[in-house]
């Protein structure tokens, strides 16, 4: 996956800015893709380099003229090909495993420490996961007219929550062993 391809998925829904994309991106797919905003228009740029995407600049009073960038055909003939093609299964960089590798560099308080911080950053975002998320979703859906896409939506969600919790029940088994 690609952050080029995410923002391509959400053009799809209609024209945005940059400053849009970036505000989208934090309400939807931030919760298994993180970006900031300069990266954000720096694949804006590349994109309307390929021919993915173009904009209109919009002018505004008493503001800055702003891109409204939206999908071209190529834009969508990309998208399209992207979703229909098999991912790659496990395409993960997680620091804390790295930690965890060398953990024998540490004494078994700092090593304590490392996870116990682990479950409860797990355990922070499955709460959000469960409780703030499902109703970002229902006002997204409702914000873009896609009522048909909060299924696949939900969907990645419940993959999101059933992950977190493995990781949880993990991360907790990890620390009684540490304690043996």
């Amino acid at each position: 996956m690609t952050l080029q391809h995410l923002i391509l998925g959400l053009l799809n829904y209609g024209p945005m800015s940059g400053y849009d994309l970036n505000k989208t991106f934090q309400a939807s797919v931030q919760h298994f893709w993180d970006t900031d905003q300069s990266l954000i228009y720096r694949a804006l740029y590349k994109m309307t380099d390929t021919g993915w995407v173009e904009y209109v600049q919009q002018v505004q009073e008493h503001l800055p003229n702003k891109k409204l960038y939206r999908l071209t055909e190529a834009g969508y003939a990309e998208l399209h090909r992207w979703l229909a093609v098999p991912q790659p299964t496990l395409s993960f960089h997680e620091v804390w495993l790295g930690q965890l590798f060398f953990g024998a560099q540490l004494s078994n308080a700092e090593l304590r420490t490392l996870l116990e911080a682990r479950i409860a950053s797990l355990r922070e975002t499955l709460n959000v996961y469960e409780n703030q998320v499902p109703e970002n979703v229902s006002a997204f859906a409702e914000a873009f007219n896609a009522a048909e896409d909060m299924r696949y939506w939900l969907l990645t969600l419940d993959y999101g929550i059933f992950r977190l919790r493995g990781d949880l029940q993990w991360a907790e088994r990890a620390l009684r062993q540490l304690d043996e």
